[in-house]
């Protein structure tokens, strides 16, 4: 569902983004991610954000408040940030950065029909749990790692840090100037 849900925020920050240049303001998105900021990160460099706050990546909201000065000095009458639910409430970001309006996606994101990607993906994923257990194999998640079809025992896989790639997360710095 990763594939659906970025292509259902895409969308609602290009919605978003046509009031927000009209309006002559900043928007929020807030999107899933309590404690993995993947979504958001994917979002706001696929969506053209100006600003990312994802949970792996504390940021000081003096730097989100100096981005959109800087745009605005350079001419930019709109700025959107991408915001995952982990690091704070849109409202509550709304409220510290003043005269920003937010949009909190909520449960949209998981709803709708599933792209194309993400039907591919589950046939793929199925269809190899289905071979594991006919092999004697239970207990596993599936997965892809490397564009390949892997298995993994359950305990390894709740005991496991998730890391958002930060190399991903310096190209939406570096896109967003």
């Amino acid at each position: 569902g990763f594939d659906t849900a970025l292509n259902t925020i895409v969308d609602a920050i290009d919605k978003v983004r046509d009031t927000a240049s009209s309006h002559e303001r900043a928007f929020i998105i807030e999107v899933m991610g309590r404690n993995a900021g993947d979504l958001a990160l994917f979002a706001g460099i696929a969506g053209g954000s100006e600003s990312l706050l994802i949970p792996e990546k504390k940021e000081d909201i003096e730097e989100v408040v100096a981005r959109i000065k800087a745009g605005e000095d350079r001419g930019k009458k709109h700025s959107i940030i991408v915001l995952a639910e982990g690091v704070m409430s849109g409202q509550d970001l709304a409220k510290e950065l003043k005269e920003v309006r937010a949009t909190i996606l909520g449960h949209i994101q998981r709803g709708g029909t599933p792209s194309a990607q993400d039907r591919v993906l589950a046939s793929r994923l199925g269809n190899y749990a289905v071979q594991l257990l006919l092999a004697g194999k239970s207990g596993r998640a599936v997965g892809i790692q490397n564009n390949k079809l892997v298995s993994t025992k359950f305990e390894d896989v709740f005991c496991d840090v998730h890391n958002v790639d930060l190399n991903i997360y310096e190209v939406s710095k570096q896109l967003s100037i």
